[in-house]
């Protein structure tokens, strides 16, 4: 597999799993997204919104122009596992409820979009 096609790859992803849920925040929720344990906010959920909707359209541009996009990943891998390491484990670790629709989504990317940059840029 060439390294254009693991970069569209990895833009693919994002487009599937990123559509419906940009759509479910825009229209159900924070809830839809987060789960019940996370209160619905006009402010958080358009900023989540607003945030995966710019990533889902750049993961549409990488689709024609994958190596151009690549930044688009890197900020994925560097948010994703901010967002883990400063909420999700503490939250585990505090027996605190954790949404785990996002955590177990983010959990394989912040694994396989470094290798997929690792490739390209070697």
């Amino acid at each position: 597999m060439t390294d254009d096609m693991l970069l569209r790859l990895a833009y693919g992803a994002n487009i599937l799993i990123l559509l419906p849920v940009v759509t479910a925040l825009l229209w159900s929720g924070t809830a839809a997204v987060f789960g019940p344990g996370v209160a619905e906010s006009a402010g958080l959920r358009l900023l989540v919104a607003a945030l995966w909707g710019a990533i889902l359209l750049c993961s549409v541009i990488g689709l024609a122009w994958p190596r151009p996009m690549m930044g688009i990943l890197l900020l994925q891998i560097l948010y994703k596992t901010g967002w883990l390491l400063t909420f999700v484990l503490p939250a585990i670790r505090a027996s605190e409820p954790v949404p785990w629709g996002p955590t177990l989504v983010f959990i394989p990317i912040i694994l396989l979009w470094p290798l997929i940059l690792i490739r390209v840029w070697l």
